[in-house]
């Protein structure tokens, strides 16, 4: 639990970091897919993967696993949007709804009724994000609100669906994140293009400017780069901390 909630810091932490110098949510969170995919190989390559989850690639699993990368594709990027149109302390309340969303989404796809406990536990949930939301007196964004519960409900739905995708990978937690990240990487590449982020990129890795410190601050260019090490590293630990969870 101290692990996951130190990573899951570091990551929100790391990711304000990058968006506050970058205008290119999208291709961030590309870079982090494929870094992801790019470690799983050499590690599949250096043999530091368990026998049973080798690396391969087949079209069937892929198909099969569309709905969950499609979801965790959304997931993602809302998620990036949120934290870029609110301030870090803000982000988990403005995705404040993933607990009783993923209730909701597990009552309807799964026919899992949850206790008076759970129910009970969700409305306080609930209740302290309308608070956080409404009276806590932090300037509000309204885009950020929206994708924070749009993210929410989506990665609910998610996580119904990383449960019953595990069938297709034969239950290997590890080849199933293998997978979402290599096929999330191919699926938002386009997306970057199609959302005008192409002009950014450019200019990050092209720009004089994007090199130059100012103020003693790291450039843009490197801040992309050491943010998005430290948060694919901390993105596959939370995967997998979520999966052996569900398993």
């Amino acid at each position: 639990m101290l692990f996951y909630l130190f990573a899951a810091l570091a990551m929100v932490m790391a990711n304000k970091w990058v968006l506050n110098t970058t205008s290119i949510p999208l291709f961030f969170l590309w870079s982090q897919l494929f870094l992801a995919t790019l470690f799983f190989i050499v590690a599949d390559f250096l043999r530091f993967l368990p026998s049973s989850s080798h690396l391969s690639f087949s079209f069937t699993t892929a198909k099969g696993l569309v709905p969950m990368v499609s979801l965790n594709v959304l997931s993602l990027a809302f998620s990036n949007f949120t934290l870029k149109y609110v301030d870090a302390s803000f982000y988990q309340v403005a995705r404040g709804m993933v607990l009783p969303f993923t209730v909701l989404v597990s009552f309807v796809m799964l026919h899992s009724r949850p206790s008076l406990r759970i129910l009970i536990s969700c409305a306080v949930v609930t209740l302290g994000f309308f608070i956080g939301v409404f009276l806590d007196g932090t300037a509000l964004s309204v885009k950020g609100i929206s994708f924070g519960v749009a993210s929410s409900l989506i990665t609910a739905i998610h996580s119904v669906v990383i449960k019953q995708s595990l069938n297709v990978v034969g239950g290997s937690a590890l080849l199933l994140s293998w997978y979402t990240n290599f096929l999330s990487a191919v699926a938002l590449l386009p997306i970057v293009v199609l959302a005008g982020e192409a002009p950014g990129v450019l200019d990050l890795l092209f720009s004089p400017e994007s090199t130059l410190s100012k103020n003693g601050a790291l450039s843009p260019l490197w801040t992309f780069c050491w943010g998005s090490l430290i948060t694919v590293s901390d993105f596959n630990s939370l995967f997998d901390l979520s999966l052996n969870r569900l398993v």
